[in-house]
């Protein structure tokens, strides 16, 4: 199974800087030959306020705030490292509803 790399794409994170982010995080994951990583982008997580948002499925990790020096850390939980703690600040009762949602297979 691919893990993905759901980069919302919607409005307010697009004017904080999410497509340069998902482009910039697919490069990092090419360059580090992750081939089970497919950075895909997504319509809307619901935490607008907290944008740029990217979510890691199906290991459930949700980083919140996202800017291009974090992406780094991002490409290293995906190689296996650990979980970007700092960028985790979404309130758990919107992350489990979102993570059900996936969970059903809409991407």
């Amino acid at each position: 199974m691919k893990r993905l790399c759901l980069v919302c794409q919607n409005v307010d994170c697009k004017s904080r800087g999410s497509e340069q982010l998902m482009k910039e995080l697919a490069k990092l994951v090419a360059e580090r030959a992750l081939t089970d990583v497919e950075v895909r982008p997504y319509i809307c997580f619901g935490a607008c306020q907290d944008g740029p948002n990217i979510v890691l499925y199906p290991e459930k990790s949700w980083y919140a705030g996202v800017k291009t020096e974090d992406l780094k850390d991002i490409a290293d939980r995906l190689a296996g490292g650990p979980d970007v703690k700092r960028l985790d600040k979404i309130d758990s009762s919107l992350k489990e509803l979102i993570y059900q949602l996936l969970d059903t297979g809409v991407f």
